[in-house]
């Protein structure tokens, strides 16, 4: 459940009247895991509980909030929280008379946020005419917000019931102009109250809290629906005739088809003035699947590795199924993981189930992998190759007390998706067998948001490097260049970013032993070269 904890300048009196489940992390605050907050302001700690009962209240069911297999084929690589969520329990930093008399507000995310992970809500300004928020991780900034005075917005029509959910809608592509109408309603606008309160937003007005809701819904279940990124949204409200029936009409103003940015214009009308929003959100866009076209864009077609067998770990998605492809066009019988039956079956459906062998393991659990190897070892495999591909989703960070415990479980997973499968499979490797660790540019060009992601790859890249010393494989860190997958699927889609079929080409030929290897056993293949090689000829 969630954890709104208030701190100021007598952190024990705030919490004296609240609810047990918090003291821990207030206990948290004093031993110094979450410093970095002003004494302005409150932690926030929402886990997947809190999710299910804003979908039961609102009907946002977005996938990316509450489908865990959805979620990592995404950018954020899990689930996500709702920023309308967020915000909600943003609030209860306001002063609950700026609050009661709010005219508006506006919103800005710019950052996921995830289930279970401790932020900080500071009041930045309190001045004049408005009042802004600020949520942070950190050092990182993960949404903002304002609120406007003026006449109060708690006049303004809310939401009613909505008696039926609906399914997400697939993003499609949208044009200026075009209209959306229906009921302005939630679920259950009684339970959106109360989790509301719960939050500690309780001085909040209906209409701002249910329209906080309603916005999730319409852009997480309608436009830009199933694959939508957040952006911002406005609310406010205007003078209107009252009318018997409350309703909606949303209209497309801006839709871009190069970057699937949309912006919508709503009206909602019904019981008191009306409430005007401004939406705006980016649509995924489709990231391509491997093809015999992809994979023989760079080598041509061959049977050079014919009788052989490889491993991909991470062969479902990315540069992992990109590597699958290619093995396979040049005549390899590839072994490709996948957490959940799909994604494999459908390489197998393009190259041939002869050449495509699914494996169904999480690479992070080490039981899922002993189970998975033993398929292998009962089927009399013995492995020309292994390529470690699997890795969480890389998302900014910084050195903070606060971002401690998510650094530590990033490096923590980077080496266990490795380790897991290398050590399962060691015994099956032949002789003179070769391993392909799937490392990154960020390990010579450090980025300054990354430090996270610099240190898992370089504890990686040592990995490799002791396979090559001490197992006496032949191994490749491969320090690939920014590639157009889903872990990178922004809103600007692939532009600027290499194909994964380019650099799984390159991977290949030094697999073929086209491209010179290191007299060491360690060969590095850098960015530029992983992007930039053709065959001879």
């Amino acid at each position: 459940m969630a954890h709104v904890v208030v701190v100021n300048t007598n952190p024990v009196a705030a919490i004296i009247d609240r609810e047990p489940r918090v003291c821990h992390v207030l206990d948290d605050i004093f031993s110094g895991e979450s410093r970095g907050v002003s004494m302005n302001g409150v932690m926030i700690r929402l886990d997947t509980e809190d999710v299910k009962q804003f979908a039961e209240a609102t009907g946002d069911r977005n996938p990316q909030y509450l489908d865990h297999t959805y979620a990592q084929r995404t950018s954020s690589g899990g689930c996500v929280l709702p920023g309308a969520l967020v915000v909600l329990a943003a609030l209860s930093v306001i002063p609950e008379r700026r609050l009661r008399a709010a005219s508006g507000l506006v919103a800005r995310f710019t950052r996921p946020l995830f289930p279970g992970r401790i932020y900080s809500a500071a009041l930045v300004e309190e001045e004049g005419d408005r009042a802004g928020v600020v949520v942070r991780e950190g050092e990182l900034p993960m949404l903002n917000f304002e609120l406007s005075a003026g006449p109060s917005i708690a006049e303004a029509v809310v939401p009613v019931k909505r008696p039926t959910s609906v399914e997400a809608e697939p993003s499609a592509d949208y044009a200026p102009g075009e209209m959306f109408n229906g009921g302005y309603g939630v679920l259950s606008p009684e339970a959106l109250r109360a989790l509301a309160d719960r939050l500690g937003a309780k001085a909040a007005p209906d209409s701002l809290v249910g329209a906080l809701g309603w916005a999730s819904w319409f852009l997480g279940m309608r436009v830009p629906g199933r694959d939508t990124i957040v952006a911002g949204m406005r609310i406010g409200h205007v003078e209107c005739a009252a009318e018997n029936e409350t309703r909606y009409t949303a209209t497309v103003r801006q839709a871009d088809a190069r970057t699937g940015a949309v912006v919508i214009d709503v009206e909602c009308r019904g019981d008191g003035r009306g409430v005007d929003m401004e939406l705006r959100a980016f649509r995924r866009h489709r990231v391509p699947t491997p093809n015999w076209a992809s994979a023989t864009s760079v080598l041509p077609c061959s049977e050079r590795l014919a009788g052989h067998n490889v491993l991909v770990v991470g062969g479902s998605r990315g540069i992992g199924a990109s590597l699958v492809s290619v093995l396979v066009a040049q005549g390899a019988t590839v072994w490709a993981t996948q957490r959940a039956s799909g994604p494999v079956e459908a390489l197998r459906a393009e190259f041939g189930e002869d050449r495509v062998r699914p494996l169904v393991l999480d690479a992070s659990d080490r039981d899922l992998v002993a189970a998975g190897v033993d398929v292998l070892v009962r089927a009399g495999v013995r492995l020309d190759g292994l390529v470690l591909s699997a890795g969480p989703a890389v998302l900014e960070s910084s050195l903070h007390p606060d971002t401690v415990t998510s650094f530590l479980q990033y490096v923590d997973v980077s080496l266990a998706v490795a380790l897991n499968p290398l050590t399962a499979v060691l015994p099956l490797l032949r002789s003179g067998a070769w391993i392909v660790f799937l490392s990154s540019g960020a390990v010579d060009d450090v980025p300054a948001r990354y430090p996270h992601y610099f240190v898992g790859k370089s504890a990686l890249e040592a990995l490799g490097r002791y396979c090559a010393i001490r197992h006496e494989a032949r191994v490749l860190l491969a320090r690939a260049p920014k590639m157009w997958t889903d872990l990178s699927n922004g809103p600007m889609g692939g532009r600027g970013l290499v194909p994964p079929a380019r650099v799984a080409s390159t991977i290949t030929a030094w697999v073929l032993g086209d491209l010179p290897a290191d007299d060491t056993g360690v060969t590095v293949l850098s960015p530029r070269e992983l992007s930039d090689w053709t065959p001879v000829g």
